[in-house]
């Protein structure tokens, strides 16, 4: 999904990723019942060209890096 034009109309952004039986979870974040966490296991790209770049690579200005993510405490 390429979402930077999503995100600067948004306050926040949650993934979460085939929800089915967990989707009350979803929803105990999404009304503050309960705090993320959360770190990304790949890079996420900023546009259709850098799908398939990787870390080291000329122009590696992703939109979130390997790793990125949120921890609440």
């Amino acid at each position: 999904m390429i979402l930077e034009d999503a995100l600067v109309q948004a306050d926040a952004f949650l993934a979460t990723w085939l929800p089915r039986t967990e989707g009350e979870g979803v929803a105990d974040v999404l009304f503050g019942d309960y705090k993320p966490t959360g770190k990304l296991s790949f890079s996420w790209p900023r546009s259709m060209a850098q799908i398939r770049i990787h870390k080291g690579d000329p122009n590696y200005n992703l939109l979130f890096p390997y790793g990125f993510g949120l921890t609440y405490q």
